[in-house]
C-alpha cells in the first residue's frame, strides 16, 4: 500500500523511464484510434460495446489529442522551460488550423488583439470541455515523478483557450496524475494526487468523487457511469467533468490495458480525447515493454498528423521540424527534460527525480493557479510587471462608460518616478496622464474611466497602449490593452399570433419583411438597439417570457466579397435572411451548441458582399419552453472555417464610419 512518506526515486537517464515514456504516447495513440470512430458532438444515454478498433490505419488514426502536443514540445525546444501562455498563443496561430469549438473561439479572440487567459475566457461558451485535458500528456513527460511542475506548465497550456473553466481543472487533473505515475503504480494514490490540484468547487472534482464513490460501493462500470451522468450532467459530449470521471472508471474498472481502455471508450461521450487520455494513464504506468502487443503492433511506431488537409500546420517544414516516430518523440522529450526540471528546482546533479510521496500532492503555489482571474493579464518587465485588469469583460459598448485598471509593481532596490500614458484610438477623447512614485517591491494601481463612445467609433478591436515613462530607467515596451466592440442588433416588440405551434408562426408574414434594412426605418415595426458581449445575444428578455415572434436585425461590414458560413444557433424555431434571400430555418425547439456544423440546420454556406450586409432573423417561441438563445457568427467556408475577424458586428449602416 502506498503511503504518503513514501520515498521514490527517478533516474532521467533510466530505461525505466525512457520505456514509461513510450508507453504514454503508445497507449495515448491506441486509445485514441479506439475511440476516434465513436466520437460524436452529443452525449448519449446509453454505453457503446465496442471491444477492438472500430478502424485501423498504420500509425493510428491522426488525432488533434496527439499532434497539438508536438506544438508543445517544440515550443519548449524553441522558447524553453519558462514558456508562457503569451508564447503558446503564438504557436497556435503558426500550427493549428483547427477551429472546433473553444479552439477556433480562442484563436478569434487572439486574432482581435487579445492575449491569454482572456483570450480563452472571452466569449467562450467552451471553456468547461475537453480541448485542454487532452494536452497534458508533454507536460508530464517533460516533468515526471514532479507534478507541480507538470501542472503548472499544464495550466499555462490551458488558460489559452479555457482560462476560467472546468477544462482548466480536466489538464491538471491529467498532467498531475500522469506525472505522478513514473513513480506511483497504485491508481487510488495516484486519482487522490491528482484531485489535489483540482478546484474545491471543480465539477472535475465531483464527477471523479462520484466515480470513486461508486467503484467503493462495488457497482459495476454501467452503473458508475449512470452515477457521473446524474451528478454533473450535460449534453455537450466534451464536457470535461464527465469525461475525466470517465477515464477513472477506465483505471479503476479496467482489468488490463485492453480492458481500461474499452471500457472508458464505451463510456462514451469525448471518445477519443477519454480514450487517449487513458490510454496514456495505462502506457505509463504498465510501460511500453508491458503494453499487450495485441492492441500497440497494429499502430507501428509512426505519428499520423492531419497536415497535408490543414488541421495542422508548418509542423515539417522550417529549421525545428516535430518528430514524424515514437522513437524520435521519445529521445527529445527526454533531451529537453532535463532543462525543465532544472528551471523548476526539481532534479537532482544525479539526473534523479527524488522525494515522498507527499511532495507529489498540490503546494500553495498550485493552489494559488485557481485563484487567478481570468480578466488580468500580466506583462512581465525589466524594471516594472504590469497587470491589465478588464474587469468583468475586455468588451466596450456604445453609450455605456467604462473602466480600466492596471497594476504596476516595481522590481527595482530603489523608488521610481513613472509617468503613464494610456493612448486611445484617434476618434476617441484623449486621456490625461498619470504620474505616480512606486515603492521596491510595491503596487499601485491606475485606474482610468474611457469616454463615452457612440456607435461609430467602436471597431471589432479597439487597440489601446499604455506608455510608461519610468523616470531613470530605459523605456519600456507599451503593453497593449485592446478592448473587442460589442455585437450590434436590433430587436422588435413581440408580435401576438394566434395558434399554439411556433414552427407555422415563421410562415406568417409580419410588417418588419417588408422593406430592405438600409436605413433605420427602412423595415417597419418598432425596433431598439440591443448590444452583446459575444456571439450570444442578449435576447434573453426578448419575449418578455411569453409568446409570439421576435425579429432580430443584424449587419455585418465585409472589407471584401467572399464566401462564408454564416453560423446561427438557436435554441427554438427561427427563419433568416441574408441581404432579403432567405438562407435559413430551424423548426424545432432545440439545445444550442454553438459551431460551425455542430449540428445540421444552424448555419448556411453564403456570399458576403463588399461592404454592408443585413442578416434578419425571426425567431418564435411559445412561452413554455427554456428562455431563447441564439447565437451569430461568421467563419470561413471549406473544412477549417476559420473565424472571419475582420467582418465586423459592431454597428449599423446608418450610424458608422463605413458607409
Amino acid at each position: 500500500m502506498t503511503t504518503t512518506d513514501q520515498a521514490y526515486s527517478l533516474d532521467l537517464d533510466s530505461h525505466d523511464y525512457l520505456d514509461r515514456v513510450l508507453g504514454c504516447w503508445k497507449g495515448k495513440n491506441a486509445g485514441g484510434t479506439l475511440g476516434t470512430p465513436l466520437e460524436t458532438a452529443w452525449g448519449q444515454e446509453e454505453p457503446f460495446d465496442v471491444w477492438w478498433y472500430p478502424e485501423l490505419q498504420e500509425g493510428g488514426l491522426p488525432n488533434d489529442d496527439f499532434e497539438m502536443q508536438l506544438v508543445w514540445l517544440k515550443a519548449l525546444e524553441e522558447i524553453g522551460p519558462g514558456l508562457t501562455a503569451r508564447d503558446l498563443s503564438r504557436y497556435w496561430l503558426d500550427h493549428i488550423g483547427y477551429n472546433f469549438d473553444e479552439y477556433g473561439l480562442s484563436k478569434l479572440n487572439l486574432r482581435l488583439g487579445l492575449e491569454p487567459p482572456v483570450s480563452g475566457h472571452h466569449s467562450n461558451w467552451f471553456i468547461d470541455c475537453m480541448g485542454s485535458p487532452i494536452r497534458s500528456e508533454i507536460w508530464a513527460c517533460v516533468a515526471p515523478g514532479a507534478p507541480r511542475v507538470a501542472a503548472r506548465l499544464a495550466y499555462q497550456d490551458a488558460i489559452c483557450d479555457h482560462a476560467g473553466g472546468e477544462g482548466v481543472d480536466g489538464e491538471l487533473f491529467n498532467a498531475a496524475l500522469e506525472s505522478a505515475a513514473f513513480v506511483v503504480q497504485d491508481p487510488l494514490p495516484l486519482i487522490d494526487i491528482a484531485l489535489s490540484y483540482v478546484s474545491p468547487t471543480s465539477k472535475v472534482r465531483v464527477a471523479v468523487a462520484t466515480a470513486l464513490d461508486a467503484h467503493a460501493r462495488g457497482l459495476t462500470w454501467q452503473e458508475a457511469r449512470k452515477a457521473v451522468l446524474a451528478a454533473t450532467p450535460h449534453y455537450n459530449a466534451q464536457y470535461a467533468p464527465i469525461n475525466t470521471a470517465f477515464q477513472v472508471i477506465g483505471l479503476l474498472y479496467g482489468e488490463d490495458f485492453g480492458t481500461g481502455l474499452c471500457i472508458t471508450v464505451n463510456c462514451g461521450y469525448d471518445t477519443d480525447s477519454s480514450g487517449a487520455a487513458i490510454g496514456s494513464y495505462l502506457g505509463i504506468l504498465h510501460g511500453s515493454d508491458r503494453l499487450p502487443e495485441r492492441w500497440v503492433a497494429p499502430l507501428g511506431n509512426g505519428i499520423a498528423t492531419n497536415e497535408g488537409w490543414g488541421g495542422v500546420r508548418h509542423m515539417t517544414d522550417g529549421q525545428n521540424p516535430v518528430p514524424t516516430d515514437l522513437g524520435d518523440l521519445v529521445a527529445r522529450i527526454r533531451r529537453v527534460s532535463p532543462s525543465v526540471l532544472r528551471h523548476y528546482g526539481a532534479l537532482g546533479d544525479d539526473m534523479r527525480v527524488t522525494g515522498t510521496v507527499a511532495d507529489l500532492y498540490a503546494d500553495d503555489g498550485i493552489r494559488a493557479l485557481h485563484a487567478h482571474d481570468p480578466m488580468h493579464v500580466p506583462f512581465r518587465g525589466d524594471d516594472i510587471d504590469v497587470t491589465v485588469d478588464y474587469g468583468d469583460s475586455p468588451v466596450v459598448r456604445p453609450g455605456r462608460s467604462r473602466t480600466l485598471r492596471a497594476t504596476l509593481r516595481s522590481r527595482r532596490r530603489d523608488p521610481m518616478r513613472v509617468t503613464a500614458s494610456l493612448h486611445v484610438p484617434r476618434d476617441w477623447a484623449a486621456l490625461p496622464d498619470q504620474q505616480v512614485t512606486l515603492q521596491p517591491g510595491r503596487e499601485v494601481e491606475l485606474v482610468w474611466e474611457l469616454p463615452v463612445l457612440d456607435t461609430a467609433q467602436v471597431l471589432p478591436s479597439n487597440r489601446l497602449l499604455l506608455e510608461l515613462r519610468p523616470d531613470g530607467y530605459p523605456a519600456p515596451p507599451a503593453v497593449p490593452v485592446v478592448l473587442v466592440g460589442a455585437h450590434a442588433a436590433r430587436l422588435t416588440a413581440v408580435y401576438a399570433v394566434d395558434g399554439s405551434d411556433a414552427r407555422a408562426w415563421l410562415d406568417i408574414e409580419l410588417e418588419p419583411e417588408r422593406g430592405d434594412g438600409r436605413t433605420p426605418d427602412a423595415r417597419p415595426g418598432a425596433w431598439r438597439e440591443i448590444y452583446s458581449d459575444g456571439h450570444g445575444q442578449d435576447i434573453g428578455s426578448a419575449f418578455d417570457g411569453g409568446r409570439g415572434v421576435v425579429y432580430l436585425q443584424a449587419f455585418l461590414h465585409s472589407p471584401t466579397a467572399r464566401d462564408v458560413f454564416l453560423v446561427v444557433d438557436p435554441s427554438m424555431p427561427i427563419r433568416y435572411w441574408l441581404n432579403g434571400v432567405e438562407t435559413g430555418r430551424n423548426d424545432q425547439f432545440r439545445r444550442i451548441r454553438p459551431n460551425q456544423k455542430a449540428a445540421d440546420g444552424i448555419g448556411a454556406a453564403v456570399t458576403l458582399v463588399e461592404g454592408w450586409n443585413e442578416l434578419l432573423v425571426k425567431m418564435a417561441h411559445d412561452g413554455t419552453h427554456p428562455a431563447p438563445e441564439l447565437h451569430l457568427a461568421v467563419s470561413g467556408p471549406g473544412r477549417l472555417h476559420h473565424y472571419q475577424h475582420d467582418v465586423s458586428r459592431t454597428g449599423f449602416p446608418w450610424a458608422s464610419s463605413r458607409r
